[in-house]
């Protein structure tokens, strides 16, 4: 057994006291002579043996009730395996898991509010001296450091869920930087969260030596969630009046089937379409919607279902752009060439295509067209490299068909970058074409399944060809090969653009291919390819930039990000990279929503935000479970409370198992038998008296 303040025991010394008091207050025994003993046969007769073990018995239980409150005052304790500081100043870390999943329902209510009370009761489990430090899923700065006892219940009453998530290894290394700080003699952190898989599990520490830390698990009663998970457009360009089909995926992490769960589709603020699923347990499903639009722009869009209590996934927002038409610029050697690219873009009216010669070049308008054509040039001027290198790297996309008359070294000079996919000289073998990468979007929707393999196509047969030498970096892709192994066509990505690069000039002398039937798609798809679409149709929150394009905010504003009620806004983080502009949110936006890129008072952008779809399989992690983790993480222990006041028992694993109450009782005790034995003993003293 130990003491908190051993020095008070110094009050033992107290017991001389009654002792004193005893030793000179007992009475010496004297004769009476009476005449007549009948007088005296009324009072019961005590010997001088038994009035002195009263007195003694007295003097015991006052003795005895000293002693006991003084050991009650110096809080008796017996020590446990851990090595609490005493009299001086602990540092207490604790994480409150505020994540969307810890808005379930448990025992005692929702989770968040459990893992409220559970840090509530560490905190009075340690002494008022000590300093606390509350840590939750947003690393706010306001928690990075450490407070007083009654700073830190208040900040835990604060608390709010929120879209952010850690892992246990982001935990323990905030904790572990914030105890070296601190510097503190003893430092021991707790972690409450409900402990799921697929977010604070995904990555764990190797060990928190140095510090000791404990997992508390709050237990949700529901561990299904039906959620959307994402959408994407099956169009590669979204045209006016044009159907356009809008994909989307419904996960069921349940362990039942749901039958007929409606999915509906609102474009600004109007609901445009509407369908019933079925999903398997623990399985996924699409839903196919299709509608038009009669105008051109940007929209915004919501994908919806009804998944009671847990609602925070039940909407996807995301923007979507319809085009009114795609410009494309064809710079030619001789006009005679593009009598191959007129027909071709004169078959859909969102393509609308401008002829020039390369002397007519205007290269101020250049970033105003989505594809530019080199069609049949011999030579690339010297101020026409360097403009469309930056029109490439702005986001521009470029497709070379090279003369037969053409050097590679002339070529190679607007593909000087690294990493570029380079011209050849020319190889006059007769080849076919054996293959095409129908993975590609270009080649993805041009032949039915298995086509090629079942009906064994003539493909176009090339006279002569440029060898084109693809990048060692892995950044190339063929989207179409010849028989020989060479590339026909390629494409790499340069800067935010793309480069596409003919081994064929626009020809009957290089081969048939601008006469066959595939050249038609091809030159389609890769101009719908080069429409500027958003990069993402959603994003979800995180530090991720957002490629915003060409925007930039005018004169010395900067941007600002504010969500559709105006009753929130912030600056963004901005670069300028090759060009192209990004943006960088940093965890500023913490609900899913539209939210509009402001320059000064005009709106330049529009972005669709989504909670991070981690935190939707709700799937925690057993006691047997985090048993197991903690046996192979040095430093770390499961604390299971059940129903326990988890401040008790941290209280009891700190000093151990504490003993003054005991004390005080006995204390008590003692008192009482003092007021017993006077009370039974009462008339003794006076017949002593």
């Amino acid at each position: 057994m130990q003491f908190i303040y051993p020095n008070i025991l110094f009050g033992l010394l107290a017991v001389l006291i009654p002792i004193a008091i005893h030793l000179f207050n007992f009475r010496k025994y004297k004769k009476i002579y009476f005449s007549n003993v009948r007088l005296l046969s009324q009072f019961q007769l005590r010997t001088r043996k038994q009035s002195q073990l009263l007195h003694y018995l007295v003097l015991a239980t006052r003795i005895f009730t000293i002693i006991f409150l003084v050991l009650a005052f110096a809080q008796p304790y017996i020590p446990s395996d851990r090595k609490i500081n005493f009299g001086k100043v602990n540092a207490v870390s604790v994480f409150i898991d505020n994540s969307f999943s810890m808005e379930t329902s448990g025992d005692e209510g929702r989770l968040i509010d459990e893992a409220r009370n559970k840090a509530i009761r560490i905190a009075t489990a340690f002494d008022a001296d000590d300093r606390f430090q509350l840590l939750t899923n947003d690393f706010e700065g306001r928690h990075q450091r450490f407070v007083s006892r009654d700073e830190f219940i208040q900040s835990v009453r604060e608390i709010a869920v929120s879209p952010a998530v850690r892992t246990l290894s982001e935990i323990d290394s905030r904790q572990r930087d914030l105890f070296y700080r601190q510097r503190a003699s003893f430092a021991i952190a707790y972690i409450i969260s409900d402990f799921q898989q697929s977010t604070l599990l995904r990555k764990v520490p190797d060990s928190t030596s140095g510090y000791s830390s404990y997992l508390i698990p709050v237990q949700g009663k529901q561990t299904g969630n039906l959620y959307i998970d994402t959408c994407w457009f099956e169009n590669p360009v979204l045209r006016i009046n044009q159907i356009a089909d809008l994909r989307i995926r419904i996960r069921n992490n349940s362990e039942n089937d749901v039958q007929k769960i409606p999915v509906r589709l609102v474009i600004n603020g109007s609901q445009r379409a509407v369908a019933a699923v079925d999903i398997p347990a623990e399985g996924s499903a699409m839903v196919n919607l299709s509608f038009s639009n009669p105008d051109a722009g940007v929209f915004k869009a919501v994908a919806e279902i009804n998944d009671y209590p847990v609602t925070f996934d039940d909407n996807y927002y995301f923007t979507f752009k319809v085009s009114e038409h795609i410009p494309v610029l064809a710079v030619n050697q001789n006009e005679a060439y593009n009598k191959y690219l007129v027909p071709v873009f004169g078959l859909d009216s969102i393509l609308h295509l401008d002829n020039i010669s390369d002397r007519q070049i205007d290269y101020s308008s250049l970033p105003s067209y989505r594809l530019i054509i080199l069609n049949n040039l011999k030579t690339i001027p010297s101020g026409a490299v360097q403009e469309l290198g930056r029109y490439i790297k702005q986001g521009g996309n470029l497709l070379i068909f090279p003369s037969l008359s053409s050097k590679p070294a002339d070529l190679n000079m607007l593909l000087s970058e690294p990493g570029s996919d380079l011209y050849r000289e020319i190889d006059s073998a007769q080849s076919k074409i054996s293959s095409l990468n129908t993975n590609h979007p270009v080649l993805r929707d041009v032949f039915e399944k298995n086509t090629l393999k079942e009906n064994n196509i003539d493909l176009p047969t090339i006279l002569k060809h440029f060898g084109i030498q693809q990048s060692s970096g892995g950044k190339s892709e063929t989207l179409i090969s010849l028989d020989n192994g060479d590339p026909l066509l390629t494409v790499f990505p340069s800067g935010n653009g793309k480069v596409y690069l003919s081994a064929i000039p626009l020809s009957d002398q290089a081969g048939n291919f601008p006469r066959h039937a595939i050249f038609v798609p091809v030159m389609l798809n890769i101009a719908f390819q080069s429409e500027d679409i958003q990069p993402f149709m959603y994003y979800t929150s995180g530090n991720r930039g957002i490629n915003a394009g060409t925007i930039r905010p005018e004169g010395e504003r900067v941007f600002k990000i504010r969500n559709e009620n105006g009753d929130y806004e912030f600056i963004p983080e901005f670069r300028s990279i090759d060009g192209r502009s990004f943006i960088y949110v940093n965890d500023q936006i913490e609900k899913a929503g539209f939210y509009y890129i402001m320059d000064g008072d005009n709106q330049v952008g529009t972005l669709a935000f989504n909670i991070n779809r981690k935190e939707s399989d709700l799937r925690t992690a057993g006691m047997e479970e985090l048993q197991q983790l903690v046996a192979g993480i040095p430093g770390m222990e499961l604390l299971e409370t059940g129903k326990k006041d988890v401040g008790k028992i941290i209280s009891e694993g700190n000093s151990g198992k504490k003993l003054w109450k005991w004390f005080i009782i006995a204390a008590l005790l003692a008192i009482i038998a003092e007021v017993l034995l006077l009370r039974f003993f009462r008339k003794t003293y006076k017949t002593e008296g």
